[in-house]
């Protein structure tokens, strides 16, 4: 058997009490991704197959930062090892750099990857999350490359913001830090601004695969949503970093070298076999729990059509 194969859904179930209470909340949250555990797996998996192209891009760019982290930190790299300055004659020093940034490289692939998505693979990503929300089936292979194709142009457009996004944050952040004068409370705007665009890509995504919008509705809406569910997008940033930034901090600064490496392998076999369906899952059900509650559903707006049910659009709107 596959390890996407499909199941035979024809096989009658256990069945459902009428009369039992219907969760909510966060604990409908954990019953589903409990329910649904290896299926979380499978689109993780599927995920990063899909995005190993925009995986390299994004681990190819993130160069950059590694290569202002060296030119901050040089000497200390250097102090680690025993020297006094950096020499990449020296082995140990050498292999304390590769490290180093290929440790950087990840990190900022990981965090790109689960704050902001990789475009199209995405998108396919959010829907199957999209309906698991829902609580509606999914066929993870069909659906998956289904919203690729019906997403594409968006999606694609997105990752390619998202990249040109990153260079101007961290040249934005870079050059204040820079300063002297009073220009170095800028980079404080700067991250204020990096922080509401991840909260944007809370509902970027699930409004995408979900409703039809131009590309500056889409983002429109996205930043309306993250704003009148403020308290809860702050939340899911929290998640989002503890399990992220969390995670390297205690690795970096709490571990020694030797614990470090150990917790930094298991992290990515957590990252390819868990890691961004889970927290996929954390944004996609939030985004549908605040979509449910401050759409009306009387109101215009103009719907995509479910791939397996195979719905007509309503012709509402979205604005």
């Amino acid at each position: 058997m596959g390890i996407f194969s499909m199941k035979n859904y024809n096989k009658p179930g256990k069945g459902v009490d009428p009369l039992e209470p219907k969760s909510e909340g966060a604990v409908l949250f954990f019953e589903i991704f409990i329910r649904k555990f290896w299926k979380f797996i499978q689109v993780n998996l599927l995920f990063c197959l899909a995005n190993i192209p925009t995986f390299l891009i994004v681990f190819f760019l993130s160069g950059t930062v590694s290569n202002a982290v060296y030119g901050t930190f040089s000497n200390q790299i250097a102090s680690m090892v025993g020297l006094s300055a950096p020499d990449f004659s020296n082995s140990d020093f050498s292999a304390m750099y590769i490290t180093i940034d290929l440790g950087i490289r990840a990190f900022v692939t990981i965090l790109f990857t689960v704050f902001w998505g990789m475009g199209p693979v995405s998108a396919g990503m959010h829907y199957i999350l999209r309906n698991y929300s829902r609580e509606e089936n999914s066929f993870i292979l069909s659906d998956f490359w289904d919203a690729i194709k019906d997403n594409f142009k968006q999606s694609l457009a997105v990752y390619i913001i998202d990249l040109i996004a990153l260079f101007v944050f961290f040249y934005g952040i870079t050059f204040y830090s820079s300063q002297t004068n009073f220009l170095k409370y800028g980079k404080y705007l700067v991250y204020c601004l990096f922080l509401f665009y991840a909260m944007v890509h809370l509902f970027l995504y699930p409004l995408m695969v979900r409703y039809k919008l131009t590309i500056g509705k889409l983002y429109r809406n996205a930043a309306l949503f993250c704003l009148v569910s403020l308290p809860y997008s702050i939340l899911v940033i929290v998640l989002l970093l503890l399990m992220t930034v969390g995670v390297g901090y205690l690795g970096i600064f709490m571990l020694s070298s030797g614990s470090f490496t150990v917790l930094f392998t298991i992290y990515l076999i957590f990252a390819v076999l868990l890691l961004y369906s889970f927290t996929g899952f954390i944004v996609s059900y939030n985004a549908e729990c605040q979509i449910r509650k401050h759409i009306d559903e009387n109101a215009d707006v103009d719907e995509k059509p479910n791939y397996e049910k195979e719905e007509k659009p309503s012709g509402r709107r979205l604005y």
